[in-house]
């Protein structure tokens, strides 16, 4: 009876933060899902549980935390030390040479699952002003308004969707760390099926839903760009040949401890002081994943997961759905309460995932059911945030674009 309450408990926090009736700029979703954990732990105490309150912490995966705050930390140095517009121009610059204005925009769209961060939103929020700009160029040359949607929106999908393969602390390292999977088992699935979820976005973006935009952009008037120092481009090179190094060469080292490093270097390079690394960071993914973390320990003392491997097993096998048809259901269940971070129902949800995705197994003798459902949960997760009301990544893009949410 207590695992049906928290279940129920858990839902209807996430269904009352999507339909706003618990006020984000009152009671933030991080501090709702706290306050749940908090109740399903008196109501555990009330019924006499049998669990003991270090359970809580016992249940928690601390290396994917430290891991994305360390990769925060590097992306917090790089924007502050002007990588990431010197990126942008960089983009310029290819756009005008040999790969064209076409190539490019290929290239623009795929960089966040190609160098992938441990959120999303960085990449967004660098890379949307090179979007509008090439996609204004494009429209312009081909009469076309929707094109400046088409690329801003394909960027934005891509970004969302990115931090589920990002070995700098994303979603899947949480999966396949809970699971038991070597790190970066799941990197090349998710990353291939990203770079198709961006093409279907764009073709739906021009062809089926049409959405049109007048960017405002005067071809006459000059581009106001402000120079950038030297040490932005070392500072983008340095990181970006820094871990690509580091992903190829695979040394003994902590990822945390490597990470830290490059943010030190980068810091003194870039000139970049302490109040501007900390500007620069982005709190409020690394926030969402340990409140989603608490809730799941909430939800594993309590027999939350237990009874909701019971509940899924009695639907495969008591109705038309089936094991594929409750698969599915539980692997969208990220995009159906789509939270402003993927890593809140990742980390309250993981356990139960594995759990139900192990008895699937068992049930059809298939023995790639765990990965396969794990895998596709966990990108649903990460893309999961694009479209979320409760300030997703496509936020980013739609204000940009002076669209309605």
């Amino acid at each position: 009876m207590l695992g049906l309450i928290s279940l129920i408990l858990f839902f209807f926090i996430l269904l009352a933060s999507i339909k706003r009736w618990i006020r984000q700029d009152v009671l933030p979703l991080q501090a709702v899902l706290v306050l749940g954990s908090l109740i399903l732990l008196g109501m555990a105490l009330i019924f006499k549980h049998n669990f003991r309150p270090a359970q809580l912490l016992a249940t928690t995966t601390f290396h994917p935390i430290t891991a994305t705050i360390a990769g925060f930390l590097l992306a917090g140095a790089v924007e502050a030390g002007g990588g990431f517009a010197a990126a942008c121009r960089i983009l310029s610059v290819m756009g005008k040479g040999f790969l064209g204005l076409s190539g490019t925009v290929v290239l623009l769209v795929n960089i966040p699952t190609i160098f992938a961060m441990p959120c999303g939103r960085i990449w967004a929020a660098a890379l949307i002003p090179a979007a509008i700009m090439f996609g204004t160029e494009l429209a312009r040359q081909r009469n076309n308004p929707s094109l400046v949607a088409v690329i801003v929106f394909g960027l934005i999908v891509n970004a969302a969707a990115s931090c589920g393969p990002s070995p700098l602390g994303g979603i899947g390292m949480m999966g396949e760390g809970t699971a038991g999977f070597h790190l970066n088992a799941f990197s090349n699935p998710q990353q291939m099926a990203i770079m198709v979820i961006t093409l279907l976005t764009m073709g739906a973006t021009g062809l089926i839903y049409k959405v049109s935009v007048n960017s405002g952009m005067n071809p006459d008037s000059p581009a106001i760009v402000e120079a950038l120092p030297p040490t932005a481009y070392f500072t983008f090179l340095f990181y970006m040949i820094g871990l690509g190094v580091v992903f190829v060469t695979k040394p003994p080292i902590p990822i945390q401890t490597i990470l830290l490093g490059m943010t030190i270097l980068i810091m003194i390079v870039g000139k970049v002081n302490l109040k501007q690394l900390i500007a620069a960071v982005i709190i409020h993914p690394v926030t969402a994943m340990v409140a989603g973390f608490i809730m799941g320990g909430g939800l594993l003392v309590t027999g939350g997961f237990d009874t909701l491997i019971q509940l899924l097993t009695w639907i495969a096998v008591h109705t038309p759905l089936g094991c594929i048809g409750v698969s599915v259901l539980l692997i969208y269940l990220p995009i159906i309460f789509p939270m402003p971070c993927g890593r809140i129902i990742a980390a309250a949800l993981l356990p139960g995932i594995i759990m139900f995705g192990r008895q699937v197994g068992r049930m059809t003798g298939c023995t790639y059911c765990l990965p396969a459902i794990l895998t596709a949960f966990i990108l649903c997760c990460a893309a999961s945030c694009a479209p979320s009301p409760l300030g997703g990544i496509g936020a980013i893009g739609e204000g940009n674009l002076g669209l309605r949410p």
